[in-house]
């Protein structure tokens, strides 16, 4: 599900957040103003709780926090140097940039919570868990089945005194058991 959150939001936001908060890098302040300026860049940012896996991220931190001051990714490439990402920024006006914001009691901020998007690549990751759950959630209810077809086909075996089968019965049984 696409997000969209305007940039009339997002400026203000990023207003409020400069005029509250205090940035471990003073490079930081200049590069957000930098954003401010012009409507195509905040027009791709995309605050996100989580940056992972995200091909185009960018993490600033209040100065009161335990987290690195900045940190920018495009790619592989990743710079804790706020020049470069503004450099970045630039020349490339299109691609999204995903934004994480490290501040106190952020999670109770109505001013961030109204600007927060879905990270669509936290949510492909977090589909293939639940893709490989459910496989072996599969697996074992198939496992648990033939098991039990299994006890049924034993138990007829004893019924009728077929020793040839019973045998053969508990060896898949020992097979299946095993895996």
């Amino acid at each position: 599900m696409e997000q969209t959150i305007s940039i009339e939001d997002k400026r203000a936001f990023l207003k409020w957040f400069l005029r509250h908060y205090q940035l471990k890098n003073r490079e930081c302040v200049w590069l957000l103003n930098y954003i401010l300026s012009d409507n195509q860049l905040i027009n791709i940012l995309r605050f996100v709780d989580t940056i992972t896996d995200c091909p185009r991220a960018m993490m600033i931190s209040e100065k009161r926090s335990q987290a690195s001051p900045f940190m920018y990714r495009k790619g592989t490439v990743e710079t804790d140097q706020p020049e470069k990402a503004f450099h970045d920024l630039r020349l490339d006006t299109v691609e999204p940039i995903y934004v994480k914001l490290i501040f106190p009691d952020s999670s109770r901020s109505s001013e961030y919570v109204c600007v927060l998007e879905d990270n669509p690549y936290a949510l492909k990751q977090l589909q293939q868990t639940y893709h490989q759950i459910a496989d072996r959630i599969l697996h074992e209810a198939m496992r648990d089945f033939q098991i039990q077809k299994l006890y049924e086909a034993i138990d007829q075996a004893l019924d009728r005194r077929d020793e040839v089968a019973f045998y053969q019965l508990v060896a898949k049984w020992r097979d299946i058991s095993q895996q």
